[in-house]
């Protein structure tokens, strides 16, 4: 009787440290932690998605003509 309730004890000691740890924002790709401000991992050079400003660069696809 003592094994599963040391057990379950166990499972839920697991499951607060995943529900509270550090949710820091990391790179997708080699794991480090994201540096504010910054658009390229320091480590891997990944380029971070900024909102917003994805498509400004491109301008608007329903304003052009498209000639066949």
């Amino acid at each position: 009787m003592f094994w599963p309730l040391l057990f379950g004890c166990f499972l839920l000691v697991v499951v607060a440290l995943w529900y509270f740890r550090s949710r820091a924002e990391v790179c997708p790709q080699c794991s480090a932690p994201r540096e504010p401000d910054h658009p390229l991992c320091s480590s891997c050079g990944w380029i971070y998605e900024v909102p917003g400003d994805a498509d400004d660069d491109y301008g608007d696809a329903d304003d052009e003509e498209v000639r066949v």
